[in-house]
């Protein structure tokens, strides 16, 4: 805008607010460093920086050693927890590991949540093995062995430790590749009844080594005792030579001929820099170049310590070294300051800059909870860029609460608005809604009706997103969500009936608790409908929803409202699903027939099922 003398106020100089220009500062510092000239500094310029290029090697590479340690054990261990998890709710009776259903929910959803995991399982005391396992990326499915006729199964089970244990790698025929399992016994009033096994592939191990280490020198592995290669890159792919007798590779003849070396007691010699407490190392000579070894031994992992390390070329820390010597015997004193002095300005400069790059990395991602404002700077445009981003954090945090992160992540995967134009898909919608709320919540405060309303939506949400689901949204006490869409899925409707029985399930946990507290247990009514809907974005112009419109939407909610009539729901939850829905599930639902009805809005009668666990 103009002001009173005519000129545009964008163009006036800008205000001092207290902060520096980065370009004044950057052109002065420099200018300034250049005229200084300081000479007789070259010796222990030399001590110093050989002394400061040691420590910084010695301590790069052993928070390099330590990080990849705690990396290992981070992969790992969550084996152990879904291991544990899993028995104790089998050894308390919650689950019956002879009813496949419910035992099938409990596997999938403890792998969901773990990509590292490859399979969880159940193997009972007949050798037969119920489980959950990845399958062509992130897809889930559930099989069944028997091993009863297989001797190593057998006397396996003849000597299986009373306490929870990792079984030595071992080869799987049928996969072609090493697995690494934790197995929990499961015992019941001292009796055995099974195990619970946590699974996880050798080969996905020897992928996360290789990302670990990608960004920094040397090659990691894994060492499984002295003699046996658990993890390394050549590993991602099939490694030749691997069968039921030998599931992991020897170290002697290993295809990295410098790991297969490490041992080696010809041409060792030690370290020349400093190592932490517990960390182990050494050099070795091998066709007339120096290589150098630093392991750790990570223990609790079977029978054997696991040796995590990596090895390097020394002539690579040597040849920087040589050019350090170089620089400074040739450089003179002004240069060498001014070049100091100029990188870690420019340090402290980029270092706002990477804070910035990271977190708006985790912005496209759509990562916005777990985005930490970004501190100020004594840099004007720094110290800009750092609340202009914060306000636009500020922004997204108010609008990840309305809407939905997984519609938004999707559309934008699609590209512009006009791909996301309305049209007609065949969903499934599911309806729920809380018997009685209103007398319910007469007695109660404004803090515990919302209490109550966000804990159920917290397990029924939960359920639908287990299934991929989306949560349109809430209206009161109500739930409305759908399957189908943006996304095709042609097991919409097992997803959203498999959802249903999940929330009968939580609901019934959480009465159980309710009544343990003394409150009154909660009713629910669900109601599944599939059919053809209108999706895309729907609203006024400047104020769009991505939601689905048509008699679909309205027949899934109508079978929620005739729950009423139909079904006491005393304390528990009543799922009516339609004749549509139930012709699109497959084995292992029990849809008990109810009627055909006539629904509100509707003309002619449908048919009406009640679903059941």
């Amino acid at each position: 805008m103009p002001d009173d003398s005519g000129r545009f106020e964008m163009f006036s100089s800008p205000r001092w607010n207290g902060r520096f220009s980065i370009t004044v500062t950057l052109a002065t510092a420099i200018s300034l460093l250049v005229l200084i000239s300081v000479g007789g500094v070259l010796g222990v310029g030399m001590w110093l920086a050989s002394k400061n290029t040691l420590k910084l090697m010695s301590a790069n590479a052993n928070q390099s050693l330590a990080n990849m340690v705690d990396r290992i054990e981070h992969h790992l261990l969550p084996a152990e927890d879904q291991a544990r998890f899993i028995a104790e709710r089998i050894r308390r009776g919650e689950f019956d590991p002879q009813d496949r259903a419910t035992l099938g929910r409990l596997l999938t959803g403890g792998l969901a949540g773990v990509p590292q995991i490859e399979s969880l399982s159940f193997i009972d005391t007949g050798l037969k093995k119920f489980f959950a396992a990845r399958h062509e990326g992130d897809r889930l499915e559930m099989d069944e062995l028997d091993h009863s006729r297989d001797p190593r199964f057998r006397e396996y089970l003849a000597s299986m430790p009373q306490e929870p244990h990792w079984i030595p790698p071992f080869w799987i025929e049928r996969h072609k590749g090493t697995y690494f399992s934790r197995v929990h016994p499961v015992r019941r009033a001292d009796r055995l009844v099974g195990a619970a096994v946590a699974t996880a592939s050798i080969q996905e191990l020897s992928a996360y080594v290789r990302k670990v280490g990608k960004d920094d020198p040397g090659t990691r592995f894994v060492l499984y005792g002295r003699d046996r290669v658990l993890a390394h890159p050549f590993m991602v792919r099939d490694y030749p030579g691997l069968s039921l007798d030998d599931p992991l590779p020897p170290l002697e003849g290993f295809q990295d001929t410098v790991l297969a070396s490490i041992w080696q007691e010809e041409g060792r010699s030690d370290l020349i820099i400093s190592l932490a407490q517990g960390t182990n190392g050494h050099t070795v000579r091998i066709d007339g170049e120096y290589h150098a070894f630093m392991y750790r031994r990570l223990h609790g992992f079977g029978s054997k310590p696991l040796a995590v390390g990596v090895w390097f070329h020394v002539e690579d820390v040597g040849a920087e070294l040589r050019r350090m010597t170089v620089a400074l015997v040739v450089g003179i004193g002004a240069l060498i300051v001014s070049i100091f002095a100029a990188v870690m300005l420019g340090r402290r400069i980029a270092r706002p800059i990477v804070r910035f790059s990271v977190a708006a990395g985790q912005v496209r991602q759509l990562n916005i909870g777990e985005i930490d404002d970004l501190p100020g700077s004594v840099f004007r445009e720094l110290d800009q860029q750092a609340r202009s981003f914060n306000a636009m954090l500020s922004a997204l945090r108010w609008f990840e609460l309305y809407v939905p992160r997984k519609i938004v992540g999707r559309l934008v995967k699609q590209g512009e608005i006009e791909d996301t134009i309305s049209s007609v898909h065949e969903i499934t919608v599911m309806f729920t809604d809380i018997v009685g709320f209103s007398s319910m919540v007469e007695r109660l405060s404004a803090p515990e009706v919302a209490a109550l309303v966000n804990r159920h939506f917290e397990i029924v949400a939960g359920c639908i997103e287990v299934e991929d689901g989306t949560v349109d949204k809430f209206i009161g006490d109500s739930v409305m969500a759908f399957w189908g869409a943006p996304e095709a899925q042609d097991d919409a409707a097992e997803r959203a009936c498999r959802a249903a029985l999940a929330i009968a399930d939580g609901i019934r946990m959480e009465n159980v608790l309710r009544r343990a507290d003394g409150e009154a247990p909660l009713g629910v009514r669900i109601g599944v409908h599939t059919g053809s809907a209108t999706v895309g974005n729907i609203g006024a112009p400047g104020r769009l929803n991505y939601t689905i419109i048509g008699d679909t939407v309205n027949v899934g909610q109508r079978l929620e409202q005739l729950g009423k009539t139909l079904c006491s729901v005393d304390g528990e939850t009543v799922i009516l699903v339609s004749g549509a829905t139930v012709a699109c599930l497959g084995t292992g639902f029990h849809p008990v027939p109810v009627g055909r009805y006539s629904v509100k809005g509707r003309i002619g009668e449908i048919d009406v099922f009640r679903l059941g666990a």
